[in-house]
């Protein structure tokens, strides 16, 4: 029997930041946060400008007004690009024509369908499979390069957000996600249903309603929570949708790249639209104004749960008055415990995460094989609650502990996978390695919660150490030997920038440093202690100018 999973949604303003938390028997499952200074941009609309096309990594970077520029990928661009510029540009130009029977299934509901790119005669008539998609990838790559002109127009979609130094990525495939389909404009006639939607029966009927209802040239991807939804629910969706689509034309007549042409829904309405199912017992917000755009969505999209909506009058803060303030400040600990005793801990590096699973104080009186088999079971829920509650995405390498028995490894994949099945974002993974490592890519789209929410250590610029002070010492004194040698100059007064931490063991030598400085390299060093430095950073001025002689001479 399947366990059922009270959920609840929580929405707490707080200044001008607004967090969105959904609570799963109890426990914080999901935090959304957005402020002012890092609104949310994964579903805007730009119209774009092409900076550059670099053939060799088969991608365009576009000019979306951004820090960085965004990319796209060829892959990205589909077939739509004519449609697009002749919108833009009111060019009388056909376009390619290609289109699909529109009935392939979906593998996921926010994820549009590639259209195939055309096939020429050399292609069609290759005996060789490998040849022929080497062909055809060739000459797709080439029919895009061709197409994609710098300071060309194109209309641009954002699929994943800036993460570190890295712009927007981008599609030309444009989507507008609704409650219950999303809007493929250039869709030509495309209808695909969610693959959660399991009865053919229910399958038939909601294309068979969409493709009554849909406007010619549109296509539509039908998702999960319209099973079983009426006809005039799914009609009022997709007239908001069309609504939305008229909008952007119009604004596309006048506009200039690079240009804002679309702005996705508020943060409530995109949570409300993604993440409100029938099991959802409980929607709470601290703000009036919330409040009311929560009422209104839910009395258009699921009137029968207007009764679950509230205003939160209690005297704590909202989290902590459902007890989740707690899991809320755990994003930023590397250490997560377990209830068996066991612990997690979570490295985040440039290329990937990694979890490392310890069993800590827990010493049942059990084998250790079981003991083992029993902590990374409870590890590996708990790493995928963690995985959803900071967001993380890219590679993930766990380590578990070590087990003799391959069933017992088999065991911890299968709870993996079955967890990882809750999870909204896309994910693969590979069973145990030998070594006991198992492998995990999770779709990310924006930069972690951790990452948005945390500001780099000023002290050891995000590794987590700082130098040793007889490194930085030893660095000093290198510096000193070669710029005696290399002036040589006698007598010379400078000043000895350092942080307190350093400045410390410097000045309390018995024999002082600076003295012992003058007779090595007759240099007059005077040391003074700077809060702005880091540990592993120092400073050498020239007294009588004050000029910075630190890089010059710098022996590192």
């Amino acid at each position: 029997m399947k366990k059922t999973v009270k959920k609840q949604l929580l929405m707490n303003k707080s200044g001008d930041e607004i967090q969105v938390a959904l609570v799963e028997d109890g426990r914080l499952a999901e935090l959304v946060i957005e402020r002012p200074d890092s609104l949310r941009s994964i579903g805007d609309i730009y119209l774009g400008r092409v900076h550059k096309v670099v053939e060799g990594l088969k991608a365009a970077f576009i000019d979306i007004g951004q820090k960085s520029d965004g990319f796209l990928h060829f892959s990205d661009v589909g077939t739509t690009t004519e449609d697009y510029r002749a919108l833009i540009e009111d060019d009388e130009d056909e376009d390619n024509g290609q289109g699909n029977d529109g009935d392939a299934e979906e593998d996921s509901e926010r994820k549009n369908e590639r259209k195939t790119p055309p096939k020429t005669q050399q292609q069609q008539k290759s005996n060789g499979r490998s040849s022929g998609v080497e062909k055809k990838r060739q000459s797709y790559t080439q029919m895009i390069a061709g197409k994609l002109k710098p300071n060309d127009s194109i209309l641009v979609q954002v699929i994943k957000e800036p993460i570190s130094n890295k712009g927007s990525r981008l599609t030309s495939d444009i989507t507008i996600a609704g409650r219950f389909m999303v809007l493929l404009p250039f869709g030509g006639g495309q209808i695909a249903v969610s693959r959660r939607v399991v009865s053919r029966k229910e399958r038939a009927r909601l294309k068979k309603l969409v493709r009554s209802i849909l406007p010619e040239g549109f296509g539509a991807i039908i998702r999960t929570v319209a099973e079983h939804q009426e006809e005039e629910l799914l009609k009022k969706d997709l007239e908001k949708l069309l609504v939305k689509w008229e909008q952007i034309e119009e604004k596309l007549q006048d506009a200039k790249p690079p240009q804002l042409i679309f702005k996705e829904d508020t943060i409530i309405s995109s949570v409300l639209r993604d993440s409100l199912t029938t099991d959802v017992m409980e929607l709470v917000a601290n703000s009036p104004s919330i409040y009311k755009e929560t009422l209104n969505y839910i009395r258009w999209a699921a009137p029968e749960m207007e009764k679950n909506v509230s205003l939160y009058q209690g005297k704590l803060p909202l989290f902590e008055g459902y007890g989740i303030a707690k899991d809320v400040e755990s994003i930023f600990s590397r250490k997560v415990w377990l209830k068996s005793g066991g612990y997690i801990i979570i490295e985040h590096t440039e290329a990937m995460v990694v979890v490392d699973v310890n069993s800590g104080r827990y010493a049942a009186k059990k084998e250790q094989e079981e003991n083992s088999l029993k902590t990374n079971l409870e590890a590996a829920r708990e790493i995928v609650r963690q995985l959803r509650l900071r967001d993380i995405g890219g590679i993930i390498v766990v380590d578990f502990i070590d087990m003799l028995d391959q069933k017992n490894a088999k065991k911890v994949y299968d709870a993996m996978k079955n967890e990882l099945r809750h999870d909204r974002a896309k994910s693969n993974i590979i069973p145990m390695s030998d070594f006991g490592l198992m492998q995990i890519t999770r779709e990310r789209i924006r930069p972690s919660l951790m990452q948005r929410m945390g500001d780099q250590c000023p002290a050891c610029g995000g590794t987590g150490v700082v130098q040793a002070r007889c490194t930085t010492i030893n660095q000093i004194e290198r510096w000193l030997r070669k710029y005696a040698l290399q002036r040589r100059v006698k007598f010379q007064k400078l000043d000895l920038y350092v942080s307190p931490t350093v400045a410390g063991p410097l000045s309390e030598n018995d024999f002082r440093t600076e003295m012992k400085w003058f007779l090595q390299h007759l240099l007059f060093v005077r040391i003074k202690p700077d809060e702005s430095l880091r540990s592993d950073d120092f400073r050498f001025y020239l007294r009588k100018n004050n000029k910075d002689l630190t890089a010059e001479y710098s022996d590192l």
